[in-house]
């Protein structure tokens, strides 16, 4: 019986002892043509790739390491191996200036510390495929740019990482977003949907209420904000508006809890400057961006710039 315990014992110990990460880099000649740099943090450096096997064999020979990043560059390949995660941890994937036919060649597993995905001026020719991401359940920032995403809807809000905290969307021709289509994201903290075709928001994309503190909607086509749209988002700090076709900002569209804006950005809209803008003078945030288009008597100056007293109201 002692010996069955001891044996026991020993294998325990062996199975933790070379099944624990190691860190600094793998010998170099096992991770060509990639190249890892260790700085106390583990990142790894694909370039040039045209065909998904090297990257299979990076992967392989790199087992029982821990990336804290790895960054696949300049490449054009048919599909990332989902294996890739197998034996290897990774917390942030950046695929930059790359194109892949689909994203992987199946849904990933053993992605547990995958946090971050930057998949930025890349395309990804068959479409982001939200079902493909559902195994990335501890995903916390997402980022996508240039790829065609023309409706945020119900397939995101189904497979979309719940612990989401912060997501972006760049030049991503994005058109509509589906009532509550950020309802589910508890944690979700940053929205930015920017260089899009968003000609309308309305407060039902998200819960009621939201707890989040950041939202950019900059280089759209908006031409008004709706009523009650900013409401009940009682830790709203930082608002990007800029590059639209908005004329005022309406104060009901908040529920009194504009003095905790600290950051508002309107440039480059055609804006009225008139008493229905008063408000926004005087609850002033700290950082306030955009310029009057009209009346003539107000064009051209910074919002910044301008005072209760510049505005005549009965």
């Amino acid at each position: 019986m002692k010996t069955v315990v001891l044996l026991c014992v020993l294998v325990a110990v062996f199975h933790t002892t070379f099944s624990q990460t190691e860190k600094g880099c793998p010998d170099a000649e096992n991770i060509a043509p990639c190249f890892c740099l260790y700085t106390g943090l583990t990142f790894l450096h694909c370039q040039n790739l045209s065909d998904a096997e090297p990257l299979r064999n990076v992967f392989k020979n790199s087992e029982r390491f821990r990336y804290n990043e790895v960054h696949i560059e300049y490449s054009t390949l048919q599909y990332l191996p989902s294996e890739m995660f197998k034996n290897v941890q990774v917390e942030a994937l950046y695929l930059k200036n790359t194109t892949l036919t689909q994203l992987f060649d199946e849904s990933p597993e053993h992605v547990e510390d995958l946090v971050k995905l930057y998949i930025e001026n890349s395309r990804v020719l068959r479409g982001i495929i939200w079902e493909i991401l559902e195994p990335l359940k501890n995903l916390q920032i997402l980022n996508i740019y240039f790829n065609s995403i023309k409706t945020l809807g119900s397939e995101f809000s189904q497979y979309a990482s719940k612990n989401l905290e912060q997501l972006t969307l760049y030049g991503t021709e994005t058109r509509t977003l589906k009532p509550g289509v950020f309802v589910d994201f508890p944690k979700l903290d940053k929205v930015a949907i920017q260089n899009g075709k968003l000609s309308a928001l309305t407060r039902d994309i998200f819960p009621t209420p939201w707890n989040g503190h950041s939202l950019y909607f900059n280089i759209n086509k908006l031409t008004e904000i709706p009523k009650d749209l900013f409401s009940q988002m009682p830790h709203l700090q930082d608002l990007g508006l800029s590059q639209n076709q908005l004329s005022t900002l309406p104060q009901d569209a908040f529920d009194g809890n504009f003095g905790g804006i600290k950051y508002l950005a309107l440039e480059d809209n055609p804006l009225k400057c008139d008493c229905l803008m008063k408000w926004v003078i005087v609850y002033k945030p700290a950082d306030l961006r955009g310029k009057c288009e009209i009346p003539k008597d107000k064009n051209g100056r910074e919002l910044k710039d301008l005072e209760p007293e510049d505005f005549h109201c009965q």
